[in-house]
């Protein structure tokens, strides 16, 4: 044996054979392989490379992680998608699912062609999408597609076999857009006429119509799928508790969480009456209705439906079939037996297009919920949902009456604008706060209707008081005219008027009908030392010669005129 520079040596194993190559990778395992020559300087040369890789990968500047990805690119990537679905298994993941992503991942990675880690790309996978769509396939297929080629790239990212996800920015489709099969909730009237009819029909590959019947109430109370009905045993019902429930393994439940689910007592009362009637040869003696622990053997045995077929929605389509002629015939009238062949109750597809299947029944477990009030938590919860949105979006099925009933919780309608007019004129009753009228409106009405308060007609010549306020004794009483005020200040502040709501800035009514001053040649209306002369006939101030005071085409005062309007109306004191 020869000895090269470094890490490593070469050797042959027999005389006149190729060289032998031996070292130590950068974890310090030892390898040996051929150097397929004779030449021992070209061995020494491939060896001395070699050793040098192991150095810089041990000092980080090779990635080590380089030849494990290379390696695996190497594979086919048929070896890759055995291994996928060999840990989906492994994982606890049913059969029947395991198989359908398969083939799903295994059908797009085919139309795009790709047979090593290196053909998997966004844009060829985005491309089959694309024909997929064009051949026909619904956006809900389409996106399962996509979902299953996603979750196995993902898993050779997080497996260490690529550097990256290859398909991580692809983004799903939205399959309400294109929604071709959807299901439908059955109500309570539906719900006992099919029934009623499977506990009348007969026997259905091998299940009794007595069996259906349970089952379809089994299934409308709790939700469960037709796989978790098909795994309850006698053991998983716990009728004695308080409340009742059926105990769901987590090994049979799709989030692999175990349940316990709570059921009406009318459901469990229904249940115990059924097992008591119910005869089974391959029962098994000492097996309790509530919870208990049963051998394999009888498991297998004490199954509430261990006849229950496959396809299920056949099943209960045949019983919804029989149920809508029985509603059909019921009537002697033709017109009212065409209106039901027309109508959509116990339809296996609506008008809508929306099909009555066995899962069907779950949407109306759920449906039932949110119509009779469940809050979000507790209808996610019963639906064993990860998501709310899943519940209400997807699994949630309201009418229009029921969308209907959410409007009462609103508030009355506001009042239309011809209202509100005969409001603010004083037609009808209202208050201040009901009115709704622009403020401009609002200025002109309160100009119009302002309230006088503690303002009494005096004489010009004696300066009594003039006409009903003369009896009071000039006393101070409220004048209130209609309008936007809502009461006036006491007998302590003369010449003020407190407004609820909008006071608009206009002069007080004390300037219209004010008790002159003694001399004839003053008035109290005083505006920074300026005196205004006084019409000794109507005993008013005349403030048509103010400088800067609007007149009309006459040359009359405006504000003249609003006075002369005022004393020839009739004022009604009030005490």
């Amino acid at each position: 044996m020869a000895r090269s520079r470094g890490m490593g040596s070469i050797f042959k194993r027999k005389p006149g054979g190729a060289w032998h190559l031996s070292w130590f990778d950068e974890g310090g395992q030892r390898h040996e392989r051929s150097a397929r020559t004779t030449d021992r300087a070209a061995a020494q040369r491939i060896l001395a490379g070699i050793v040098a890789d192991v150095a810089l990968r041990r000092e980080g500047i090779i990635d080590a992680k380089a030849d494990t990805f290379a390696e695996h690119g190497k594979r086919p990537l048929s070896a890759h998608l055995a291994d996928w679905t060999a840990s989906l298994t492994a994982k606890g993941v049913t059969p029947m699912h395991v198989e359908t992503v398969k083939a799903r991942a295994r059908a797009l990675l085919a139309r795009c062609k790709a047979e090593r880690l290196k053909d998997l790309s966004a844009s060829k996978v985005q491309a089959v999408l694309g024909e997929l769509r064009s051949d026909g396939k619904s956006v809900q297929t389409v996106h399962h597609y996509l979902r299953a080629v996603k979750q196995f790239s993902r898993w050779l990212y997080r497996d260490g076999r690529t550097r990256e996800d290859a398909l991580a920015h692809l983004q799903g489709y939205n399959a309400a857009t294109d929604r071709r099969y959807e299901r439908r909730a059955l109500d309570a009237a539906e719900l006992d006429r099919l029934i009623s009819a499977a506990e009348q029909g007969p026997t259905y590959k091998r299940i009794t119509g007595r069996d259906r019947a349970m089952l379809y109430r089994l299934a409308s109370g709790t939700g469960f799928r037709a796989s978790e009905l098909r795994a309850l045993t006698v053991a998983d019902l716990c009728l004695d508790d308080d409340p009742p429930c059926i105990v769901l393994p987590a090994k049979h439940a799709k989030n692999r969480q175990e349940t316990r689910q709570p059921i009406r007592g009318d459901l469990a009362e229904l249940w115990r009456r059924w097992l008591a009637v119910r005869k089974s040869p391959t029962s098994c003696a000492g097996a309790t209705i509530s919870a208990g622990v049963v051998s394999k053997a009888g498991e297998n045995a004490q199954r509430l439906f261990p006849t229950l077929p496959k396809l299920t929605a056949k099943m209960l389509q045949s019983d919804l079939r029989r149920a809508r002629a029985q509603w059909i015939m019921e009537t002697p009238d033709p017109a009212e037996r065409r209106q039901r062949r027309a109508s959509d109750f116990l339809a296996e597809a609506d008008s809508s297009g929306r099909v009555a299947d066995f899962h069907a029944l779950r949407v109306s477990f759920i449906t039932e919920l949110v119509r009779g009030g469940a809050s979000v938590k507790v209808a996610q919860t019963l639906a064993r949902h990860s998501d709310p949105k899943l519940t209400l979006n997807v699994y949630t099925r309201l009418g229009v009456h029921d969308l209907a009933g959410g409007l009462d919780a609103l508030p009355p309608v506001a009042v239309g604008p011809d209202r509100q007019r005969m409001r603010a004129t004083g037609t009808t009753d209202a208050t201040p706060h009901e009115i709704d009228v622009p403020a401009r409106q609002l200025k002109r009405q309160q100009f119009e209707r302002e309230t006088v308060q503690n303002h009494t007609m005096y004489d010009a010549s004696s300066g009594e008081p003039q006409g009903a306020a003369a009896d009071l004794g000039g006393v101070q009483k409220d004048v209130k005219i209609k309008g936007n005020c809502d009461r006036t200040r006491s007998n302590s502040t003369p010449n003020r008027t407190e407004r609820g709501g909008f006071e608009p800035p206009v002069r007080q009514a004390a300037h219209w009908f004010s008790k002159p001053a003694p001399s004839a040649t003053r008035t109290p209306l005083q505006r920074s030392g300026r005196d205004w002369p006084v019409s000794a006939s109507a005993g008013q101030t005349d403030r048509s010669s103010r400088p800067g005071m609007n007149t009309n085409r006459t040359g009359t005062s405006m504000h003249k005129q609003r006075a002369q309007h005022h004393a020839r109306s009739p004022i009604t004191v009030r005490s």
